[in-house]
């Protein structure tokens, strides 16, 4: 590259040559093609002999919790055709959670209270986390309650949604905020209402009208995609006495080595090329500008009716509900996890991820919605702006400091680039 490059790529070059962080993909897209970026860098992987292989913008990564917005999308697509409606109650279908428990810690420090539930779950519950449901390796409680379950060897594989997230809620449905794994279950309800595998349903009504051909759940069903697969990567534990990032080295879990699960998980299991999760992003911020009525028949690529796309964007949240997110950003490994924004900005959650409800100086604006994966992938769409993107990077642990450093900077530039 040359000496005069943009600060933006030599920024990324240099952190990746250092190792502070692996290979990245950088893609964003302006309404009107006020901006079209896309590019990567870094290595595929950390591992001889493909440490000399580049990461390119068609590198197969697993995207982990970026798969909710497509889930939620779907779950949408079923409103939108009288299938359910979001305040209707789901355990009539997803009937494993009729008898479903609520527990709470006693008031000794081994004791577990718990009581049946039977408080309606509906779906706009499952798209904004207020179920009740968490994720286990996030909530103590829940992990208490595991080890008073049967031993560890005893347990069932957690290659089903039932046998990994079929657990207690950790308070009344719409009493809280928590995040966990409500949109897998909306996954299995998309799948129940319209009697397809999620993963033939996103492709019939959402990657095939979008020219989405690189998507899957089931990574071994597509070797042209695990050839050009991404390793993942892990940064050891800081030195306390050095002030720089400590070293990323190849990590001993692949998920792209591990046998695929038994079920479409809609809340973390697919697999994909950054460039084509940006059509996904560029299509959801097209269609807000949708002008079709609502009485008209939704074009394919549109995904969504206008209407629809707005109630998404809305904030969802109750005022507990609010205060229990806001509670959880205030948390540093939690604010880095979504994104580092400053952490007096106020939150929401909207039908398909985090609504940002301040403007942010030279960055979003109030409304954009956002979320991410594990591996330190982030995606926003600011409809204000016209702005969409994605910092896709295969790297543990979640909420990684200099990956979030690094994806502002990015986000930043793109606001900058789009208006220059």
């Amino acid at each position: 590259m040359s000496s005069n490059a943009p600060s933006l790529e030599k920024a990324f070059e240099a952190a990746c040559s250092a190792r502070e962080i692996p290979g990245v993909a950088l893609l964003a897209y302006g309404k009107g093609e006020s901006l079209n970026y896309s590019n990567a860098f870094g290595a595929r992987s950390l591992q001889a002999p493909l440490d000399k292989e580049p990461l390119t913008l068609d590198s197969t990564m697993y995207i982990a919790s970026c798969t909710k917005l497509m889930t939620s999308i779907a779950a949408m697509q079923c409103v939108e055709r009288g299938l359910i409606a979001l305040d209707e109650d789901v355990r009539p279908i997803l009937n494993e959670l009729q008898d479903i428990d609520i527990i709470k810690h006693g008031s000794g420090d081994d004791e577990i209270i718990a009581w049946k539930n039977t408080t309606p779950i509906t779906l706009q519950q499952l798209l904004t986390h207020t179920t009740g449901f968490s994720y286990e390796f996030n909530d103590p409680l829940l992990q208490k309650w595991r080890q008073k379950q049967q031993a560890e060897a005893d347990r069932l594989p957690s290659t089903t949604i039932r046998a990994r997230f079929l657990h207690p809620l950790v308070f009344e449905p719409g009493s809280g905020w928590a995040y966990g794994p409500s949109v897998d279950w909306a996954g299995v309800l998309v799948e129940r209402l319209t009697g397809l595998r999620l993963e033939e349903y996103m492709n019939r009504n959402i990657w095939e009208p979008l020219g989405i051909t690189s998507m899957t759940y089931f990574l071994s069903t597509r070797p042209d995609m695990q050839s050009r697969a991404a390793h993942m990567c892990w940064r050891k534990p800081k030195d306390i006495s050095s002030e720089s990032p400590s070293p990323v080295v190849h990590a001993e879990m692949q998920p792209i080595l591990k046998p695929d699960m038994d079920e479409c998980f809609g809340g973390s299991g697919i697999f994909t090329y950054p460039s084509e999760y940006l059509k996904l992003l560029r299509g959801f911020l097209l269609a807000s500008d949708a002008t079709t009525s609502d009485d008209a028949p939704v074009p394919p690529a549109q995904l969504l009716r206008r209407s629809t796309i707005d109630a998404m964007f809305s904030p969802q949240l109750n005022k507990a509900g609010r205060e229990a997110l806001q509670a959880c950003s205030e948390i540093p490994a939690f604010n880095l996890a979504m994104g580092g924004m400053p952490v007096a900005a106020q939150k929401d959650y909207g039908l398909g991820g985090l609504l940002v409800m301040d403007d942010l100086p030279s960055w979003r604006r109030k409304g954009t919605m956002t979320w991410g994966g594990a591996p330190n992938l982030n995606w926003w769409i600011d409809r204000e702006a016209g702005l969409c993107g994605m910092y896709a990077g295969q790297m543990l642990p979640i909420g990684d400091e200099q990956s979030v450093k690094m994806n502002q900077l990015f986000e930043k530039e793109m606001y900058a680039r789009q208006h220059g």
